[in-house]
Parts: C-alpha cells; sequence; structure tokens
C-alpha cells in the first residue's frame, strides 16, 4: 500500500493487550481518518455503550496524506462515543500538530483503545515497540508538565496526546492535549481519563511510501504557490472589538512539513508577552468584552493557556462566562448562589477561579463540569432564561447563519456537532468577497470571481446566490463531501480546499486537487474520493439512526432560524451578502422560509439517494 501504513494497532487496556488489524480493508472505501474512524465504531460501538464504559473506543485515525510530505495534510481524527453530546452519542473530533505524523511514521494508520486499566497508565510507541506503563508519577498532573514530563523521559522528539485533570475528572467538556499545543473537542479528554489513559506517546523513524514522489512534490509546490498571499484572520472578535493593536502575529506556527498560510502562529501581545497561539482559543475570554478595558495583557494572553492545561473545550468556557455575566447583570445569579467571583468577571482571579472549580468538580463547578446544556436542568428558570440559544453541547450555532447563507440550513443539522470545518467554506469565499468590496487591493474575489467559484465548486451559479433557495442542496452535498473528504484526508480545514488564488489567472483554486494529490500518492484513481465521501455520508446516517436520531424532525435547523430575524454581523453592521449577478443583497430581517426548507430537505434526500419521507439511506454501506 502507498500513503497508508497499512496497520491498527488495538489496545485493550483491560487485558494488557495489543494486537493490529489491517488497514486494507477499509482503505479504499473509507479514505483514513474519519472515514475508517468512523467503519471502526459502526463495528465495534453498540447504541447501549455510554461514553464512560469500558466498551466504549477512542479511536485515532490518521488522515491517508498525513507524512507523505503532501501541504496541510497533517490532522488526525479522533471518533468515540462522547459524552458532551446531548444525548450521548457518535461524535468526531481533529487535531493537527505532529502526533498524527509521529503515528504514522511509527508505521501505524491509527489506533484503537477499549477497555479501562486497573490504575493509570500510558502507552509507550516506538516504532514497532508498543508498552502499557505506569503513568502514577503523571496523573493529577496539568497537559504541559505532563508533556514536559514525558519529552524528560523519552526525548524531545516523543510526540504525545493527553489530558489535563479535568479529564481525569470526568469533566464532559474536557479536550485533549498534543504536542504543538494541538487540541481536539468532543468530551474525548474525559474518554481518556475514564479509560485511566493519561498518555498516548510516540516516536516514530520510518515513513510511509509514495505511489508517484515526483508528482506528489510538484503539487506540494503547486498547492504552496496557489495558496500562497490568502489571509487569514485568527481574531474576528479581537477585530470587531478594535482591540487588533494589542497583537501582533510574528510568524507562521508550522505543523508537521506544511508550508501553507495559516493563522497558527507566534504572536505578540502587548509588546512583551510571545506565545503560540490557534483558532477560537485566542480570543475566549476578552477583558474588555466584560466591562474590563484595565485589565492587564496577562489576563487576555495567559486564558487559552490556562484552558489548555486543565484541559476544557474553549468554546464550553466562553459560553459559560457570556451566561453568568448576563446573569449577574440581571441579578439572576450571584456570588453566594455559584462561590465564584461574579463582579470580577473579565479578570484574571474570575477565570482562574471558574477553571479551576470545573475541573475538580468543586462547589458549582460540579454543575458545570456537566455541560452548560446539561446544567440546564439544574438552573433556575431565572438563570435558564438567559442561556443563549446559540449554545450547543459542542462549539456554537450559527456563526455563519443560515438565515445568510441558505445552504448552512442543511449542513448545521446534519452533523452529530456543530463543526466548523463544514461551515467554513461558504464563509471564507464570501468574507473574501466582502474584503473586496471594502478595499479592492486586500482580496482578488471580485463579484466575477465569486461566481467562478460558486460554479466550479458549489455546482451553479444560483448556489452563491444568496437571494434564492435554488441550487443550495447541490452546494451542501458538495460541501458535506468536500469535508469529510478533507477530514479523511488529513488535510487542515484553514488550508484547505483552495476555492480562491492570488496566483492563478483566474483567481479561482483548484476543485480537484485533493484527488490528484490522493492519486499521486497512493495510486488509487482520484475519482474513488467523492465516491468514499458518499459512503462515509451514508455511514454516519446509519450511525446516527441506530442511536436514537428522529427522522425528519433532527434535519430541520433550529427553531428561531424560522421565527427570529436576522441580527447585525459581529461588526455591527447590516448584513450583505452576494446576490444574482453583480448585486450585493441586505439579508438583515431575513428568517428561513419552513416550506422551502422542507423542499430543499426533501431534494437533499433525493440527491444522496435517501429515502424521500424518511431520510433513511437504503442500506449500510460495506
Amino acid at each position: 500500500m502507498h500513503g497508508w501504513a497499512g496497520r491498527i494497532l488495538r489496545v485493550d487496556l483491560t487485558n494488557s493487550e495489543v494486537t493490529q488489524i489491517s488497514t486494507q480493508p477499509y482503505a479504499e472505501k473509507y479514505l483514513g481518518g474519519r472515514g475508517i474512524a468512523s467503519r471502526l465504531y459502526w463495528e465495534t460501538v453498540g447504541p447501549e455503550v455510554k461514553a464512560f464504559d469500558p466498551e466504549n473506543r477512542l479511536i485515532f485515525m490518521t488522515g491517508t496524506l498525513v507524512a507523505t510530505g503532501s501541504q496541510g495534510a497533517t490532522r488526525m481524527s479522533v471518533v468515540g462515543k462522547s459524552p458532551m453530546t446531548y444525548p450521548e452519542g457518535f461524535c468526531f473530533g481533529n487535531m493537527g500538530g505532529f502526533f498524527g505524523a509521529e503515528i504514522k511514521k511509527a508505521g501505524f494508520d491509527g489506533i484503537i483503545i477499549e477497555g479501562r486499566a486497573p490504575k493509570p497508565v500510558y502507552l509507550w510507541i516506538h516504532d514497532d515497540r508498543v508498552e502499557i506503563r505506569d503513568a502514577s508519577s503523571l496523573w493529577g498532573k496539568g497537559a504541559y508538565q505532563t508533556g514536559e514530563m514525558i519529552q524528560q523521559l523519552h526525548g524531545d522528539k516523543a510526540r504525545f496526546v493527553t489530558t489535563g485533570v479535568a479529564g481525569e475528572n470526568l469533566v464532559r467538556t474536557a479536550i485533549l492535549f498534543a504536542s504543538h499545543q494541538s487540541t481536539s473537542e468532543g468530551g474525548f479528554g474525559a474518554v481518556l481519563g475514564s479509560k485511566n489513559l493519561k498518555a498516548i506517546v510516540v516516536v516514530g523513524t520510518g515513513k510511509p511510501s509514495l505511489a508517484d514522489p515526483d508528482e506528489v512534490k510538484q503539487l506540494s509546490l503547486y498547492t504552496i504557490e496557489i495558496s500562497k498571499g490568502r489571509y487569514c484572520s485568527g481574531m474576528p472578535k479581537v477585530l470587531a472589538t478594535k482591540h487588533d493593536h494589542l497583537v501582533k502575529k510574528l510568524s507562521k506556527g508550522r505543523c508537521y512539513q506544511c508550508g501553507m498560510e495559516c493563522f497558527r502562529g507566534l504572536y505578540r501581545y502587548g509588546d512583551r508577552l510571545e506565545g503560540q497561539r490557534r483558532c477560537q482559543a485566542q480570543e475566549y475570554y476578552l477583558p474588555w468584552m466584560y466591562s474590563r478595558e484595565d485589565e492587564p495583557i496577562e489576563t487576555f494572553f495567559n486564558a487559552p493557556t490556562l484552558a489548555n492545561d486543565y484541559s476544557i473545550s474553549t468554546w464550553e468556557l466562553q459560553s459559560i462566562v457570556d451566561w453568568l455575566y448576563a446573569c449577574h447583570q440581571s441579578g439572576s445569579l450571584d456570588e453566594k448562589d455559584t462561590g465564584l467571583p461574579l463582579s470580577r468577571i473579565g479578570s484574571g482571579e474570575f477565570i482562574e477561579k471558574l477553571i479551576r472549580s470545573i475541573a475538580y468538580r468543586e462547589g458549582f463547578g460540579e454543575i458545570l463540569a456537566e455541560g452548560l446544556v446539561r446544567a440546564s436542568e439544574k438552573l433556575s428558570n431565572s438563570a435558564r432564561a438567559k442561556l443563549s440559544p446559540l449554545i450547543a453541547p459542542i462549539g456554537k450555532n450559527d456563526l455563519v447563519p443560515a438565515r445568510a447563507y441558505l445552504a448552512h440550513a442543511l449542513l448545521y443539522p446534519m452533523e452529530p456537532r456543530v463543526h466548523q470545518a463544514i461551515i467554513h467554506e461558504i464563509g471564507t469565499v464570501t468574507r473574501a468577497w466582502a474584503h473586496h468590496r471594502q478595499d479592492p487591493s486586500s482580496s482578488p474575489v471580485t463579484i466575477e470571481v465569486y461566481h467562478k467559484i460558486s460554479r466550479a465548486f458549489w455546482g451553479s451559479d444560483e448556489a452563491g446566490d444568496m437571494s434564492t433557495y435554488e441550487g443550495k442542496v447541490l452546494a451542501a452535498k458538495k460541501i458535506q463531501n468536500r469535508t469529510y473528504t478533507k477530514d479523511s484526508l488529513g488535510l487542515c480545514d484553514p488550508a484547505w480546499p483552495i476555492t480562491y488564488s492570488l496566483n492563478t489567472q483566474d483567481n479561482v483554486g483548484d476543485p480537484n486537487l485533493e484527488a490528484k494529490i490522493f492519486e499521486a500518492v497512493t495510486g488509487v484513481a482520484g475519482e474513488k474520493v467523492d465516491r468514499a465521501a458518499d459512503r462515509i455520508a451514508d455511514l454516519q446516517r446509519a450511525i446516527l439512526v441506530r442511536e436514537g436520531r428522529k427522522l425528519p424532525e433532527a434535519d430541520f435547523p433550529l427553531d428561531f432560524n424560522f421565527t427570529e430575524p436576522l441580527g447585525l454581523n459581529p461588526f455591527g453592521h447590516k448584513m450583505v451578502v452576494p446576490g444574482p449577478g453583480e448585486e450585493a443583497i441586505d439579508v438583515t430581517g431575513r428568517t428561513l422560509d419552513r416550506d422551502k426548507f422542507v423542499g430543499m430537505l426533501r431534494e437533499y434526500y433525493r440527491l444522496r439517494g435517501w429515502d424521500e419521507a424518511t431520510g433513511l439511506p437504503p442500506r449500510v454501506p460495506d
């Protein structure tokens, strides 16, 4: 096999057994990453299994293109029964950095963890050498100290994934934390803790073979060239609140073998503090959002590190802080009710006490450790009324609103969690178009380029016209398939797909580039990639139905989309989006049309080959 390592490690912690299975039966059908991991979940985790049961699996699966020199191919999927979804169910996470590549270099495509160790352990992998080792000295330590201790034991080249105290204490929102400050959502830090597994540590010295090394190299150079110069802002809230003068990006924070543009990087805060930061975690706690303009810059700088060290989801923390602030302002909760210094929200003192109370399940933190969605069942009516309808079990709803971008009305509800990657594609292109409208020198995406992208990537001109429901179903399916492909090949969301370019003649990216790279790496025909994505979609559908998904009700977006007019954008401006031809249209105040959505949903079922009335797939894919 080219590209794939050919082996998947299986570790039974209950019986201290290590075995292997072949990747071959899954490779071409499910690609890798999320695809293969979902298939293994289907085969091994029944609907009766709970997230913290020993029978649950925690499946780490690298993408097919990881460690092959392909650009932006550093991602690994994590799949299992999630304690964070509501109710508990199938879910996935995703992380980049170096850990996934190290697994592939050690000769494995992935790792399946099952059972529960009788005492704290960690897994040590050095190529073919696999050992379950005592982790009593690591247990109780934060994620950063754990990483330092691991590298003292196994050297600087060792890559790891671990969880902090929150994972050990089965906080439902606990994350996985890995080398290069990579993280994964889904509550899988708590699943790791439930198995008494503190960490997985890997050193690999090999590399996967390539079907056509020269073509892989040429495609990598081409990828870097057409992606060069695409601006990606990592701190939209900081920019929207006019505090971008506090932060300066100094350099890129490259993941394994990657030379593409990215918002991950080394940042300087207030001209004196420097650290690696990335994505939403950079700005989940902004003191000035809570009337603390004079708070020291250290509070803003330290908040992401604090969350990572205890290993609590920053999406969840952001929702909790916003909700507690609203409760305190309205008098729905006070400091006596919570044992938290609510009058100090926005300060370093507050965020430290909040995170510690959740991680150790102390006082009000015991309730919050169950996640806000579950915690709401134990709140007073007045406190519950302050919960935003945008709160989700994982992530946050409506960040790229379906009332503005109509294809998202299908994309949001089809997933077991809010999956940021699936809503980024349209959002990225329309943002580039909006930048061009404000400053033509800032982006090559004119309205003409935008519609060319719409035809190439979403299937029609109508797909990009946000005034009509036409074309949105095919666009949703194409975006869904491309996201499943991306998650299964191990491609990075900020970098892929390359929808527009500063360095192509027409400024349009290449919708077939992923398939070309897959074929050069594996020798398998590129057209099989989209067929695999269809298979993954059918498989996920079957899993969700087996676990109790109610159809078609669960396929509808949240009800506020049909009843509440769309508000202003995060900058306080009207929501202006591309319309027909050269028009830009204002969709502020729009709601979804329920009848038209039902028509979209039926068309989507037909396009997927599912039963038009029930939304059920005809069969479980083999």
